[in-house]
């Protein structure tokens, strides 16, 4: 098994989170993410470790070669230090994501979601994606 792969596990379990669930928050299957785990020199795309590193709050750094696990740089949030990568500015207490303000309702999720710890955020993501797929399947 590859370092990579190593960790890789270790961040899954770590998480409570089986191959399937990972694999579907990925958007690959559960055997995409055993070949990642256990068959040396296997990687997912550029895209793949970057949504791996924003999952577990690693750096791509840390995935690949085991360093520097320093988590996205910090942004200011209503006084609050937060690492999401949603949050691109902060200019005068507005939150842009993508030119775009963030609402009140999304600050106060954001502030939630930096208050959980790694389960349990994996567990609001899962149900995030679970609840997107239903709303998708309700259109």
């Amino acid at each position: 098994m590859s370092e990579f792969g190593n960790r890789l596990r270790k961040l899954r379990r770590n998480a409570d989170m089986t191959q399937k669930q990972l694999g579907k928050i990925l958007g690959i299957t559960s055997a995409a993410v055993g070949k990642y785990e256990s068959v040396p020199n296997s990687y997912p795309s550029i895209e793949g470790l970057i949504k791996i590193a924003d999952i577990f709050h690693v750096s791509i750094d840390y995935l690949l070669r085991g360093s520097g696990n320093s988590l996205h740089a910090e942004n200011n949030v209503n006084g609050e230090l937060t690492n999401s990568t949603v949050i691109q500015a902060n200019h005068g207490g507005t939150v842009f994501n993508s030119g775009q303000t963030i609402s009140p309702e999304a600050k106060e999720l954001l502030y939630i979601y930096n208050n959980l710890g790694v389960r349990e955020r994996l567990k609001l993501l899962i149900f995030a994606v679970d609840l997107e797929e239903k709303s998708k399947v309700l259109q």
